[in-house]
């Protein structure tokens, strides 16, 4: 669920959702590349449904993972992020795992 403490700021319409390999999370994330991540949706028009999406995406992409070191071990994790349509990443899933 949606942190209410921490409001999400809503980017520019159409959302996308995309899983990402944990070592291309970790090298390359900062750009959005499609050719590299596996898109599960493209023109979301809801930015909660998405973040809802990316976390259920998540935890069953990573069942085992209690922290943040435990999902970077080895790079052999998957994060699931929401970008908008200027390939603006608004939510990154990992970030709810305590360090």
């Amino acid at each position: 669920m949606i942190d209410n403490k921490n409001p999400i700021k809503e980017g520019k319409l159409p959302y996308t959702v995309a899983v990402i390999d944990l070592f291309d999370a970790y090298h390359y994330a900062d750009v959005f590349d499609e050719e590299r991540y596996a898109i599960i949706g493209k023109n979301y028009s809801k930015l909660v449904a998405c973040i809802e999406l990316a976390d259920r995406l998540f935890w069953a992409l990573n069942p085992n993972v209690k922290t943040q070191a435990d999902w970077i071990e080895w790079d052999a994790g998957h994060d699931v992020r929401v970008y908008d349509a200027d390939s603006k990443c608004l939510y990154k899933a990992h970030e709810k795992l305590p360090e």
